[in-house]
């Protein structure tokens, strides 16, 4: 199954099986001081309990950076920083998505954020 595919089917949806979702994302966002070349990924959402997370990104559908932490109830932002780019195997730019893994008891929340096409003319591996 292509990327693409995977997440038309199911973009920022929880996992199938899980029996109580207590996390969700709600947006998830690029940014980069440095043209593309190194950037932030900022995902937000919401928690009906304190949770643990890992965020994991993926650039060109290879995994390149992962965070963790914990979250208490309400609205949070969460991170993770990507201190270098590779060079796009696209015209377009790299493209960008992260998987955010909620824990608290039983089964995880599991959330895909696309990011999109980052731009970066100036990555070079």
């Amino acid at each position: 199954m292509s990327l693409g595919l995977l997440l038309a089917i199911a973009p920022a949806s929880a996992n199938a099986g899980t029996t109580e979702i207590f996390c969700g994302t709600t947006s998830g966002k690029w940014s980069s001081s440095t043209a593309g070349r190194s950037g932030t990924v900022t995902v937000t959402g919401v928690c009906q309990t304190p949770a643990s997370w890992r965020l994991d990104m993926y650039v060109n559908a290879e995994w390149w950076a992962y965070s963790q932490g914990s979250v208490k109830v309400g609205n949070h932002s969460i991170k993770v920083s990507a201190p270098w780019m590779p060079k796009p195997n696209d015209r377009r730019g790299n493209y960008v998505w992260v998987k955010v893994t909620y824990k608290y008891v039983g089964d995880p929340n599991i959330y895909e954020q696309e990011i999109g096409w980052i731009p970066c003319p100036t990555c070079t591996g």
